[in-house]
């Protein structure tokens, strides 16, 4: 609850020369959250989604949002924990689309503690990503970035897994498949890490839990592109 209001205002800050609405999925949340979001309820843009169903992971909330009709030609990831790193972040990663003709924009990110001083490894932007090896480069990495950005009508096809872990790399990967992944190589989102965030202090059991289930994403994919090439 404490980082939520954060990242609201982060993005009601944004400048543009579109509209956009945010989007807040609150999956029965009991710590405050749901009273915090409310704060902003005279705001037409704050668009508060509790769902119906009790069996949402984060993927099934993505699902929920981008499905939902006040989603618009983009969707533009933010955790609850983290901020955009500036008022241009939005603009920046919509003009990417546009440019770069594709469906799927990945940004870069810096690792902060609470009070958005770096902490190391710092700066995540993946400059080994190139035009050349970015489809398959995604296979070799345990993630692509922040924020995800998606063509909305190509990701309602696409759909999240519903999953808490592992969601938006599944797909990334998917996306790639088929599809150039746009890159936005400065900062635009600061990723927030202090005592009690959910990512940092995983123990031996999750960590070798989650890197098991990417590697059963991979393979999946791999047979995936097999399947892919044999065809063409």
């Amino acid at each position: 609850m404490r980082t939520i209001l954060d990242a609201i205002r982060s993005v009601l800050s944004q400048k543009t020369a579109f509209p956009f609405n945010i989007i807040i999925v609150d999956n029965h949340s009991n710590d405050g959250t749901t009273e915090a979001i409310e704060e902003f309820a005279s705001d037409s843009r704050v668009i508060h989604i509790i769902p119906q169903r009790n069996d949402l992971n984060i993927g099934g909330c993505w699902n929920l949002a981008v499905n939902n009709s006040a989603c618009g030609r983009f969707a533009i990831q933010l955790d609850s924990d983290d901020v955009y790193s500036g008022d241009s972040t939005l603009t920046t990663m919509v003009n990417a689309f546009y440019e770069q003709q594709c469906p799927m924009v990945v940004g870069s990110y810096m690792l902060t503690d609470f009070n958005l001083n770096p902490i190391p490894p710092g700066v995540i932007d993946h400059r080994e990503w190139t035009d050349d090896n970015g489809r398959n480069n995604a296979l070799r990495i345990n993630g692509l970035g922040a924020p995800r950005a998606f063509f909305t009508p190509l990701l309602r096809k696409m759909p999240f897994p519903n999953v808490s872990y592992g969601e938006d790399y599944a797909v990334a990967l998917a996306f790639s498949r088929r599809y150039r992944i746009g890159r936005v190589y400065d900062v635009m989102y600061y990723c927030r890490r202090w005592e009690d965030n959910s990512d940092a202090s995983l123990d031996i059991v999750r960590l070798n839990a989650n890197n098991a289930y990417k590697d059963c994403i991979r393979t999946f994919e791999l047979r995936a592109r097999c399947e892919l090439n044999d065809e063409l």
